[in-house]
């Protein structure tokens, strides 16, 4: 009997509950994870982490991903709970060219024009997510993306984290509907994210 990977899945349903339901309902759970665990409940959330890697675990309930916009500066960062976004219908034409297939390369994306796709989907041969995941049913699955570094999109080059002197700053967005043509349509949820680095490695 395989009881430790049971004990493991038994412990992040435990963790994600009371959130995760066996229903049809489309949800997304996200927790940014280093020395502790912060799931992102309220719409905006601001932490300090140290310069070193950390990961997101996100609950991805009948839904097959969530975009990402991260960035060093505060511009889409300004929006409240309720501001339009600009060019949501066209957000998959702004999709970032992803080459990180199962996150190899533990990198988060920084691009002041485009969004990420952090995607899972067990039908394709890659996703944007660790290989792998926990899966609670057909269309519930918990995926992790372990960062280790933030890549330039605009500039081609990868950024340590001991060379980041300003803030971090992450807009997540799900869609809840698409149109006939594919675009996205109205909004599941949306949470912004503030992160401010430490020196401090105790």
């Amino acid at each position: 009997m395989k009881i430790l990977p049971r004990l493991g899945k038994i412990f992040l349903l435990a963790l994600l509950l009371p959130v995760v339901s066996f229903s049809q309902e489309k949800n997304v759970v996200i927790r940014i994870i280093q020395d502790q665990s912060i799931k992102l409940t309220d719409f905006q959330t601001n932490i300090t982490l140290k310069k070193k890697t950390f990961k997101f675990q996100i609950l991805l309930d009948h839904v097959d991903g969530v975009y990402v916009f991260a960035s060093v500066r505060d511009s889409i960062y300004r929006f409240d709970e309720k501001s339009p976004i600009r060019d949501f219908k066209y957000l998959k034409l702004l999709e970032l060219r992803e080459t990180d297939k199962f996150n190899i390369n533990r990198e988060l994306n920084l691009s002041e024009t485009g969004w990420s796709y952090w995607f899972y989907n067990d039908t394709t041969e890659w996703h944007s997510f660790n290989r792998k995941t926990v899966s609670f049913s057909t269309n519930q699955v918990v995926c992790t993306k372990q960062i280790r570094q933030l890549y330039n999109a605009a500039e081609g080059n990868d950024l340590k984290f001991k060379d980041i002197h300003t803030p971090l700053y992450l807009f997540f967005v799900a869609v809840k509907d698409y149109d006939k043509d594919g675009r996205p349509e109205t909004e599941l949820m949306r949470r912004k994210v503030k992160i401010e680095w430490t020196d401090n490695d105790d």
